[in-house]
C-alpha cells in the first residue's frame, strides 16, 4: 500500500490535509472527485418542481433560529398591521369628527361676520355717495 494509505489508516492526522502535507502531495494537483447524485442522471427538462416544493427544500438550507425568527416576524406581522389599520381608522375618525365639531361653527361664524361687514362697507359707500 506505501505511500497511498486511506484515511483511515493513518490514524495520527486529523484531517485530509495533514495527510497530504505529510507525504508532500498537493490536493490541488488531484481533480476533484465529484459525487454523483440520482437527481444529476434526469435531465433539467423532465424535473419539474412546484414552488412550495422549492419552498420547503430552503427549509434545509437555514438553521432552525432563523427558521423560527422568520415564522414569529411572519406570524406578528398581520396582528400588527391589523392594529395598526384600526388604530389609524379610529385616530382618523376622531380627528376629522373633533375638527368639524370645533371649527366648522368657528368658520361659519366668522363668514357672516365678514359678509356682514362687506354689507356695512357697502351702505356706507351708498350713504357717502348720496351726500357728496
Amino acid at each position: 500500500v506505501g505511500e497511498f494509505q486511506t484515511f483511515q489508516q493513518v490514524g495520527e492526522f486529523q484531517t485530509f490535509q495533514h495527510y497530504f502535507k505529510r507525504i508532500n502531495l498537493r490536493m490541488e494537483n488531484y481533480p476533484a472527485i465529484e459525487e454523483v447524485d440520482d437527481l444529476d442522471l434526469i435531465s433539467d427538462e423532465e424535473l419539474e418542481e412546484t414552488y412550495l416544493e422549492r419552498i420547503a427544500g430552503l427549509k434545509e438550507m437555514f438553521p432552525s433560529p432563523v427558521r423560527t425568527g422568520t415564522s414569529y416576524i411572519c406570524g406578528a406581522t398581520k396582528p400588527s398591521s391589523l392594529w395598526l389599520y384600526h388604530f389609524l381608522r379610529d385616530a382618523i375618525w376622531i380627528t376629522t369628527t373633533s375638527a368639524i365639531i370645533l371649527a366648522l361653527p368657528l368658520a361659519i361664524e366668522v363668514t357672516q361676520i365678514q359678509a356682514a361687514d362687506d354689507l356695512k362697507k357697502a351702505r356706507n359707500e351708498k350713504l357717502f355717495e348720496a351726500k357728496a
